[in-house]
């Protein structure tokens, strides 16, 4: 009974999502997504960088793509993709470094697909994704990407995903630098240390939506929508139990 009851949801909501993005594709719903400071300044930043033929730099953290942190990871590589995009098409990708192994390929791909959509594969190199060090000693990884932050010429400094503590080294390393920095995490520690940094900071489920602020594709927006009703509709139902239990 119950795997019946699990099916019939994730049937409800796959039908809500194709018919939220037929909606979406077709022009009868305007989604207005709420202004995130985070991801406004991403645009400006790639932006500024094509501007001066600087790079971005992003940090990709070091968790991997399977684990409890694995979705933060996938919402990094999604911001990843979309800066790929732009700065591959204008001569100026972006300096990935990643802390965990099952990352490296998954971003090497990336910048080859932005590469290849943008018609000039000649100019990839497997150099723009480096791995800088296991995600055991965090402290090394830290350093490392601060030296990659000082070596390169940057615009900016992403940090996005799973950090802890040692984001304050890669965030400091930015700050020495003078660049605008975005920093977003899933961890309480890595956010109270980004705060005191920039104010351009991704909490996190606002990481998970990195898609559809950067490239707004039917689908994309079509979830965000799909994820507002979810949360109202639990809502309800906790205020509705919560009747039923006064009254019973």
């Amino acid at each position: 009974m119950e795997l019946q009851i699990t099916l019939a949801i994730v049937v409800i909501v796959v039908l809500m999502l194709l018919l939220l993005r037929q909606r979406i594709r077709a022009g009868r719903t305007q989604l207005v997504l709420r202004p995130l400071s985070g991801y406004s300044s991403l645009k400006q930043q790639v932006a500024q960088a094509i501007e001066t033929g600087s790079k971005l730099h992003i940090s990709i953290g070091q968790a991997g793509l399977i684990g409890p942190d694995s979705a933060t990871s996938i919402a990094a590589t999604q911001i990843v993709n979309s800066l790929a995009k732009e700065g591959c098409a204008n001569g100026t990708p972006p300096l990935v470094t990643v802390g965990e192994g099952t990352l490296l390929p998954l971003a090497q791909t990336q910048i080859r697909a932005a590469y290849e959509n943008a018609d000039r594969i000649d100019e990839f190199d497997t150099h723009q994704a480096v791995f800088v060090a296991s995600e055991s000693d965090s402290m090394a990884y830290a350093g490392g990407v601060a030296t990659e932050i000082f070596q390169n010429k940057i615009a900016s400094n992403v940090l996005a995903g799973r950090f802890n503590e040692e984001v304050a080294i890669m965030a400091e390393a930015g700050t020495r630098k003078q660049v605008e920095q975005v920093i977003g995490s899933n961890n309480p520690i890595a956010l109270a240390v980004a705060t005191a940094v920039t104010d351009n900071i991704l909490i996190g489920e606002e990481l998970l939506v990195a898609g559809a602020y950067l490239e707004s594709k039917p689908v994309q927006l079509a979830s965000v929508q799909l994820q507002d009703i979810l949360r109202w509709v639990i809502v309800l139902a906790i205020i509705a139990l919560a009747i039923i239990e006064m009254f019973t």
